[in-house]
């Protein structure tokens, strides 16, 4: 695609085998902001926060961070810059069933090779901040989905990242526990001031 000049045509982009998912799209987001990407499904709102977080490597343009050229990283830059300045939450709340909520929301802390006990008073800050203390020795499977989606919430927010990318993370919730889920991040970011991309 780079012989295009960065800027493919549709019939350029069919030629080679690809389908054009997300096309001159280009917005600024800035410290404590919130951007709320909205579409219909298919329009390729989770892939623009696959290619900001370079999960998936976009064929043209560029992923700007902190004056910083995310396409052009090293990929253990990159790697560094996932665990300490970036935090995920997704559709599947990707929790990991053999351990317990606590390990859970410590494992990207694990991850960062921080001290056990830091961790561990670290998870459970965040356990507490969603609401889920008393829970922390629970097995993913022993929780509902509203609280699974909060432990998912807790992991994303204990490595304390500058920002937060939140992809449609509420949509496997029933109604109710999606207005819940959504009063508590309002909460969250009344309280954190974090910088949000929210699909």
């Amino acid at each position: 695609m780079q012989r295009h000049n960065g800027n493919p045509t549709a019939d350029d982009l069919a030629a080679e085998g690809y389908i054009g998912a997300v096309r001159n799209v280009s917005f600024d987001v800035h410290q404590g902001e919130i951007l709320i990407i909205m579409g219909l499904s298919g329009s390729g709102k989770s892939t623009i926060i696959r290619c900001i977080t370079r999960l998936n490597d976009p064929t043209a343009g560029e992923v700007e961070y902190e004056g910083r050229d995310l396409l052009k990283v090293t990929p253990q830059e990159l790697i560094d810059i996932r665990r300490h300045k970036m935090g995920m939450v997704f559709q599947s709340f990707g929790l990991l069933p053999h351990r317990t909520v606590l390990s859970n929301v410590a494992f990207p802390l694990e991850v960062q090779n921080l001290d056990q006990l830091e961790r561990e008073k670290r998870a459970m800050e965040m356990i507490e901040l969603v609401g889920l203390g008393g829970r922390e020795n629970y097995f993913p499977r022993e929780l509902s989905g509203g609280q699974q989606q909060r432990v998912g919430i807790a992991r994303s927010l204990a490595v304390e990242p500058d920002i937060w990318f939140l992809d449609e993370p509420f949509s496997a919730l029933d109604p109710l526990i999606r207005a819940e889920m959504q009063d508590e991040f309002i909460r969250l970011q009344q309280m954190l001031k974090k910088t949000i991309v929210f699909i």
